[in-house]
């Protein structure tokens, strides 16, 4: 049985933690209250990027030629390429990776810094809706 901190932990955390299933170390709750301090039902969609944080940023520091699929493997152990299809499309639409055609691989984009700065995530909206775009406000 884990032991979360629940002095500081909302309750909608908790929901999320016990519905998923998931498992979220100190890291991702460090994370969620840096990044996710408004628990605004909006928020919701942006949690998914919380398990993508650190294997995006290893694979980039690490790899020479970064492909999403590296990533998706770094955090589930195995490559699936249908899996969080949307974060990563979120991550191009709000210009924190992009795909360089000339490389053939990811890159970073123009907010990355923004995005592993000390700056929370109420920057930009996330949709994971079928046909919805996410943006920067």
């Amino acid at each position: 049985m884990i032991n979360f901190k629940t002095n500081n932990m909302s309750n909608s955390l908790r929901t999320f933690i016990n519905v998923n299933n998931v498992l979220i170390d100190e890291t991702h709750e460090e994370l969620w209250y840096s990044k996710l301090n408004d628990e605004h039902w909006s928020n919701i969609n942006k949690r998914y990027l919380l398990r993508i944080f650190n294997p995006l940023k290893k694979v980039m520091e690490t790899e020479s030629k970064p492909k999403w699929g590296m990533v998706i493997k770094e955090m589930v152990g195995y490559n699936h390429l249908g899996y969080y299809s949307s974060v990563y499309k979120t991550l191009k639409e709000i210009k924190v990776i992009k795909y360089s055609k000339t490389e053939k691989c990811i890159v970073k984009g123009v907010n990355w810094k923004r995005f592993y700065g000390g700056e929370d995530w109420s920057w930009f909206v996330m949709n994971t809706s079928s046909g919805m775009k996410s943006y920067i406000k």
